[in-house]
């Protein structure tokens, strides 16, 4: 049960720690001081639920809250979980998360939703809605309990539940396969017949038309090698036509140098011998050009030998006369001027000479720079092709290829067709083995439904029939309910089932307080249970029943120890208090407090 709350900055309490004890606490006080705060206060600080703006519970002038509560668990341990709200700055912003310690040792905050379970037997959920208000009124009905869940998890009938979960899908599923083989038609004995033929007959078209296809285009290869062949050979006919005019040209040059008539087979030849001769000419005469050169060197070192031997022969020394003398001047002087002569007509030759040879260069580089000409294409193929037949071999290949594509597509449709047929005569025996699954399903789902069905009845009969005696005190003259597994409570008038949504805000309002008391007493260790202003929605004589209810149902031996009330019925409450100060307490929520530090008294 909730030993202390505590609140910081909480709606109207700036800071504030109020106490409960065992039993039934009434929290009295006008409307508006807090009372529904206080119970919203202590939800959020054990359940983490506050509505879809929890920021909207901080305090006017301050950033944050917090709500912090003690809970001595059904083991003896003491739990405390303080629960700070922000104002988020961003849309992003998320609340931070509790503090909890156990007997004073902090435990990590994700480990509490564990802890819970484990202490109270049940879901935090469920353990929520049972012992605390939903934060929306509107919420807080019997069928949004849980109870037919919660009834599972108790009683080990969960196993049912998923089983019928199972068989259902496994249903569903069945139902779709019966749908999808009762859109394909069976498939007659004849038509498959005629599906086999038809496939036989597109694969023989495919094949026939894949040799046709290789065909052509070996005939497509011949032609284009035929016409490459052609082309090329035009191209050497052109380019030996040009080398020959070229040959032709340096003929006639070389012809007109040398003086002598060549042809363009020969000018080659012509010219490498002219060179040749033409080299040894020039040697020839540079030779002679060295001898008289000698000579003349000669001639004159005799001649000045006979000027320096005074009248005496350089030879035989013997004395020459003055006319022998002079007539060796004279033969040497004429003897010299002969090979000066001999001399410079060796140098005009050799000038033309090596001009006929610079000449000779020329062409003979001219002859070197023409494009050598290539070997003479050859053809194996003897066959010859019209012009006509390059683009008639090429069009034969795409008809052949556009037939081919469409034989094999006629192929590929025919053998889907086949198969379809196959597979739709199979279907239809598949068809009849789903349809007796769908039977045996059916059955299992009937039969565990109705176990489920009477196992929820069996364990939730006794809950229905306190609740019923319950509501029989307090409204005696209002029929009977009937309460269901899954918490729907319905209210016989005149052999009419009235719903609950039919039913008068008080009754209700009774309805869902037995509901939760019952169900915590009977099925659950949850030792507290709080209300928010039950009591203002009940008529005065029935007002008086439910807190006279409320104010013993901690009396006995159930397992619910604490009951905490809000309301403004201040003498009620207090009578009550007078009559049972044992088990009966009062926390009076006055302004002061709210807006204090102390805890109310």
């Amino acid at each position: 049960m909730i030993k202390t709350l505590r609140l910081r900055d909480w709606r109207n309490y700036a800071d504030v720690e109020i106490e409960f004890k065992e039993g039934v606490t009434f929290v009295v006080a006008t409307n508006g001081v807090g009372k529904t705060s206080m119970i919203e206060a202590a939800r959020w600080a054990l359940f983490g639920t506050l509505g879809p703006t929890p920021e909207s519970a901080i305090r006017v002038g301050a950033d944050s809250a917090q709500a912090t509560v003690e809970l001595i668990l059904p083991s003896g341990r003491v739990l405390t979980i303080a629960r700070p709200i922000t104002r988020p700055r961003t849309r992003k912003d998320t609340q931070p998360g509790p503090q909890i310690a156990i007997d004073g040792t902090a435990v990590a905050s994700a480990e509490l939703p564990a802890l819970l379970t484990s202490e109270y037997k049940t879901d935090p959920a469920f353990l929520a809605r049972l012992t605390m208000p939903a934060p929306n009124r509107d919420d807080d009905k019997p069928h949004t309990l849980g109870l037919e869940n919660h009834l599972g998890r108790l009683f080990g009938i969960d196993g049912l539940r998923s089983a019928l979960s199972r068989l259902d899908h496994l249903k569903r599923e069945n139902e779709r396969a019966i749908r999808g083989i009762k859109q394909t038609n069976s498939a007659s004995a004849k038509r498959l017949a005629d599906l086999s033929q038809l496939v036989r007959n597109t694969q023989a078209s495919v094949e026939g038309l894949t040799v046709r296809l290789e065909a052509a285009q070996v005939r497509q290869e011949r032609v284009r090698e035929y016409f490459r062949f052609q082309d090329a050979h035009a191209s050497w006919v052109a380019a030996s036509q040009a080398r020959h005019a070229e040959l032709e040209e340096l003929a006639r040059r070389t012809s007109e140098k040398l003086r002598t008539r060549t042809t363009a087979a020969a000018v080659e030849e012509t010219i490498r011998i002219a060179l040749a001769s033409l080299e040894q000419s020039v040697g020839t005469v540079r030779v002679d050009i060295a001898v008289a050169a000698s000579q003349a060197d000669a001639v004159r070192a005799n001649r000045l030998r006979l000027d320096e031997s005074h009248a005496d022969c350089p030879v035989c020394r013997r004395p020459l006369d003055d006319q022998t003398i002079d007539n060796a001047h004279i033969e040497a002087d004429n003897e010299l001027a002969t090979l000066e002569q001999r001399a410079a007509e060796l140098a005009d030759l050799e000038a033309h000479l090596t001009d006929q040879r610079t000449q000779l260069l020329e062409l003979q580089d001219d002859l070197a720079s023409m494009r050598a000409l290539p070997a003479e294409p050859t053809h194996q193929d003897s066959t010859a092709f019209a012009d006509d037949e390059r683009d008639s071999a090429r069009l034969a290949v795409t008809e052949v290829m556009d037939a081919l594509v469409e034989a094999r597509a006629d192929a590929t449709q025919a053998q889907r067709d086949l198969e379809a047929a196959r597979y739709a005569d199979q279907a239809m025996r598949e068809l009849e083995r789903l349809f007796r699954r769908e039977a045996k399903l059916r059955v299992a789902i009937e039969t565990t439904q109705a176990t489920l069905d009477e196992v929820l009845e069996t364990t939730v009969s006794p809950i229905a029939t306190e609740v019923n005696q319950r509501w029989s005190g307090l409204f005696p003259d209002r029929g009977s309910l009937t309460t269901r597994a899954d918490g729907t409570i319905t209210r016989q008038v005149n052999g009419h089932d009235v719903p609950f949504d039919s039913f008068s805000t008080g009754e209700g309002m009774g309805a869902t307080i037995l509901l939760r008391l019952v169900v915590a007493h009977l099925t659950s260790v949850a030792d507290f249970i709080w209300f928010d202003e039950p009591l203002e929605h009940l008529d005065p004589d029935v007002r008086r029943h439910v807190a006279n209810m409320l104010s013993r149902i901690t009396a006995g031996d159930g397992s619910v120890r604490q009951v905490v009330v809000t309301t403004y019925e201040d003498p009620l409450a207090r009578q009550l208090r007078a009559r049972d100060s044992h088990h009966v307490h009062l926390v009076d929520v006055r302004q002061s407090h709210a807006s204090g530090s102390s805890a109310p008294g």
